[in-house]
């Protein structure tokens, strides 16, 4: 049942989904696609010491105790077509963008509310839309129509009654990056997320359209987490402040796409 919670606190948030950890649906944040992924590990530490953060069957991650990170949250999935009831009506895409559920990403795996560890292994797959003009406009909607993904939030104990999402001090507890290796970088592109209180989340490489994953092991230092490139005014990333880490698939304003990955081995960077 966490997280099943979790799931449903993410979607709740409504228009603060953008700081809360439910996607980075703002103008032009989804507007890559046109460059590809590339960088590896590039932006992590050499031989830096890795805290792995294990789920649960059910996607739960609790690294307390012993282990120094205090991490604790659920993995969840999310889209601009699906809303706080699970449904395709109650998505950004439709509520907000008054577009069609066929014109909207949909994500095929995991199902709503459920996140199941396959092996190590969290895994999803889904197409992310076309992105079409503002209902009544001639601009592309880029505010509601912004992809899809995975994420895992930092600071969530969830519960029966209700997920809380909290804001965690990373720099309390020593981690200073996360690293994750991942099988197919999907072709529409990727942005690995880090939201804070910040209005537009950060991301890894944040100056550029999109993040440098490259297949296998990737680490990313929070001095690599920048922008985002579409926010003039963004304050500079605050790793005291990081709701989860988020996996997001791009939208593009000329074709629609599929993803199928998976994460593993996603582990706190640990200061030496």
């Amino acid at each position: 049942m966490k997280q099943l919670a979790n799931c449903l606190s993410l979607v709740l948030l409504g228009s603060a989904a953008i700081a809360a950890g439910c996607s980075s649906s703002n103008p032009a944040s989804s507007n890559g696609g046109s460059n590809g992924a590339g960088g590896g590990s590039g932006g992590g530490a050499s031989g830096s010491k890795l805290t792995a953060l294990v789920p649960d069957a059910t996607g739960f991650v609790d690294v307390g105790g012993s282990i120094p990170t205090g991490i604790t949250g659920a993995w969840y999935a999310y889209g601009d077509g699906i809303g706080s009831d699970g449904t395709a009506m109650t998505g950004d895409c439709e509520l907000k963008g008054g577009h069609a559920a066929t014109d909207c990403s949909a994500i095929t795996s995991p199902p709503f509310g459920v996140f199941m560890n396959t092996g190590g292994k969290m895994c999803t797959q889904g197409t992310v839309a076309k992105i079409l003009n503002i209902t009544g406009g001639s601009t592309p909607d880029y505010n509601n129509i912004w992809g899809a993904g995975i994420g895992l939030d930092l600071n969530n104990a969830g519960g029966d009654a209700g997920a809380v999402k909290k804001t965690y001090n990373a720099t309390a507890a020593g981690v200073i990056g996360m690293a994750f290796d991942i099988d197919v970088v999907p072709a529409a592109n990727m942005r690995i997320e880090f939201p804070t209180n910040a209005t537009n989340a950060a991301f890894w490489d944040g100056l550029k359209q999109i993040s440098p994953v490259a297949v296998g092991h990737n680490e990313v230092l929070w001095t690599k987490v920048t922008g985002p490139f579409y926010d003039a005014t963004a304050p500079a990333f605050d790793p005291t402040s990081i709701f989860s880490i988020q996996f997001h698939v791009l939208t593009s304003a000329t074709s629609a796409g599929t993803y199928n990955f998976c994460i593993s081995n996603l582990s706190a960077i640990m200061a030496n």
